[in-house]
């Protein structure tokens, strides 16, 4: 077997190692991305969950401030005051009621916006974690196998086969160098 068929034997050998090594490697990683993924889908959904619970606790407010309204129009017109007649003391208590449920329900609906928005946030950082964490395995397994192709051809190169551009010097050569006397 010559050199060079020993250094290519050797560069093919090394590249199929490496290559079937980053292959897993990459695959591990298309697993961690899935993860990843999933891990997104689950951060979206729970801001969704969220966001639905901050609207129903707004909507509580106002359900609670439609009661207490009811409330006191009831007792206004029990204590024989006109409980729709504007600035009075009902309607006063009345419209205190629903600026502060308002201002709640804003701070409510404000929560849920907040939520939704830092869990899709969330979601894309996770995803783009694993289509990095992918990429980078691609890229790692890319260099693997160029290096182990590289490492495998100089060993080839240096069991006694291919010894590269080195020429042999006219001076060793057979038939030159200096003349010897017989």
């Amino acid at each position: 077997m010559s050199g060079m068929e020993m250094v290519i034997i050797g560069a093919l050998v090394s590249g199929a190692s490496a290559a079937a090594e980053g292959r897993a490697k990459v695959e591990a990683a298309e697993y961690q991305r899935n993860t990843y993924y999933s891990n997104a889908r689950q951060a979206e959904l729970k801001g969704r969950t969220d966001a639905l619970a901050y609207k129903r606790e707004g909507i509580d407010i106002l359900r609670n401030v439609q009661k207490t309204m009811a409330t006191a129009n009831v007792r206004a017109a029990a204590g024989g005051l006109a409980p729709f007649v504007s600035g009075d003391s009902t309607s006063l208590i009345n419209i205190a009621s629903m600026r502060g449920a308002a201002d709640e329900f804003s701070v409510q609906t404000d929560n849920a916006s907040l939520a939704q928005s830092m869990s899709q946030a969330q979601a894309d950082n996770l995803r783009l974690a694993g289509d990095t964490g992918l990429r980078m395995a691609q890229k790692a397994a890319k260099r693997g196998v160029i290096t182990a192709v590289v490492k495998g051809g100089l060993m080839g190169a240096s069991s006694g086969g291919f010894t590269g551009n080195s020429t042999q010097s006219l001076v060793s050569a057979p038939g030159y160098g200096p003349v010897v006397p017989t």
